[in-house]
């Protein structure tokens, strides 16, 4: 998972392209201020946070990938990518409107001749892609989805705390497919219909599952969603839906994507006999019982769970912080770069990294935080819990504690900071007061 890779990209023909979303996320301000960086370029311990999900993509053998972002961010990605060492083909493209996740597949079909995998920039998991992608291949469901169980925060981090609210969901455990999935306020009863129990009976229920939102689908249902404009959102659009046609027939019929199987299945008729038999068989493996190619019930959406480990999305500001703590301490790179510059008595824990180039004044304290490069940080300063982000300087005897400090600001002597970020290239005023609280620039300047 944070381990690099250096092989050259194999020119063979793919078998799944890869596409990655990177888009601007209103959450995470102001870390994404356009004076500080793009979201997927935000720094998880001292690497971008896209690096993660390109590393996933590779050790699972996809070798072609496009990144989709906004125009604004095409040049910042791209510069990235020519200095990325990876093995795949990859390009960047910058589209001026995307109303979400299915619009931009749309966009990007005409480029897409197989399946597909979407995976989002901030994505950290510990599930190696070939597992996931190898269910797949022996299941063949029309979409593949990942859910995992919400890690316990480690506290701190931000001052924001909202709690990211999280759907129900119902898996069929002897087949793996996600079988309901709803919304459900927290003072509100969920009520099942007894046809779903009835069908379902060994359907395990829990509210404590968050979507990865990493989506694997068969070409047939992205020539669906080119032709279904309505269809903005692979979360909160596509899956409701494949979930929900899976055991409403009437629903299946009406959204045409009875048509769309029946065609894809004629199609994987005049395949070779070869071909045909491996499908044959696989089917037979997944399924519990022989079913009608172009009845509903064969309409599956397969979920892989993932319970414990690693995994976790940096969407928002407490999770960002939570993945630079989890990744900094599974980093194999120095914890103290070779170029930087420790005074006397510095101390810096083992799940702390200090970027190169940046120079930490005597008696300096560093715990359970990441600096990176070019910082310059004074005499008994004292961090702990916190994003230091490059060319940051912090004065004497300052006090930075479960906040984040993005790149070029200005922390004076003598200053304490808890449970905040600080903008880009903000200058904090002397006589000023930070705590949990203030959050944007113009709390305090």
């Amino acid at each position: 998972m944070f381990g690099a890779t250096s092989q050259p990209y194999d020119a063979r023909e793919p078998e799944f392209k890869a596409v990655v979303l990177t888009m601007s996320d209103n959450d995470m301000y102001p870390l994404t201020e356009r004076n500080n960086m793009t979201k997927a370029l935000l720094p998880i311990a001292n690497k971008p946070m896209l690096w993660y999900i390109l590393q996933w993509l590779e050790q699972g053998g996809i070798l072609d990938i496009k990144i989709v972002t906004t125009r604004e961010s095409e040049a910042d990605i791209s510069n990235y990518i020519e200095v990325y060492k990876g093995m795949s083909n990859i390009t960047v493209k910058g589209l001026s409107e995307v109303s979400g996740s299915a619009d931009a597949l749309r966009q990007l079909a005409p480029q897409i001749k197989g399946d597909v995998i979407v995976v989002p920039c901030d994505l950290l998991i510990d599930v190696p892609a070939v597992h996931f992608l190898d269910l797949f291949r022996i299941r063949r469901p029309a979409m593949a989805t990942m859910f995992y169980e919400v890690m316990r925060s480690e506290g701190g981090g931000g001052s924001s705390k909202a709690r990211v609210p999280l759907p129900v969901v119902g898996i069929d455990q002897p087949t793996s497919r996600l079988v309901l999935l709803e919304d459900v306020e927290s003072d509100e009863e969920l009520q099942l219909p007894m046809s779903l129990i009835r069908r379902f009976p060994s359907m395990a229920v829990s509210d404590k599952m968050q979507d990865s939102h990493v989506y694997v689908l068969q070409k047939w249902l992205l020539d669906y969603i080119v032709n279904s404009t309505d269809i903005e959102s692979l979360q909160d659009d596509l899956l409701p839906l494949l979930v929900s046609a899976q055991s409403d027939p009437e629903l299946f019929e009406s959204s045409k994507l009875e048509k769309y199987m029946l065609k894809a299945s004629s199609e994987q008729d005049v395949a070779d006999d070869h071909d045909a038999a491996a499908l044959q068989f696989e089917l037979s493996e997944s399924a519990a019982k022989p079913t009608d190619p172009t009845s509903s019930d064969s309409l599956q959406v397969f979920v892989y769970i993932r319970r414990g480990g690693i995994a976790g999305r940096a969407d928002q500001i407490p999770q960002y912080c939570d993945l630079n703590y989890i990744a900094t301490k599974l980093s194999i790179d120095p914890r103290v770069e070779e170029s930087a510059e420790l005074l006397k008595n510095v101390q810096v824990s083992a799940d702390s990294m200090v970027g190169q180039s940046s120079k930490l004044g005597e008696r300096c304290l560093v715990k359970r935080s990441v600096i990176g490069p070019h910082c310059i940080i004074g005499h008994n300063v004292k961090i702990t819990n916190s994003v230091i982000m490059d060319h940051v300087t912090i004065g004497d005897n300052a006090v930075i504690e479960s906040s984040i400090l993005c790149k070029e600001a200005t922390i004076p002597d003598g200053f304490q900071i808890t449970n905040c970020e600080i903008g880009a290239k903000v200058s904090v005023f002397e006589n000023s007061s930070l705590n949990k609280k203030t959050r944007t620039v113009d709390d305090y300047m």
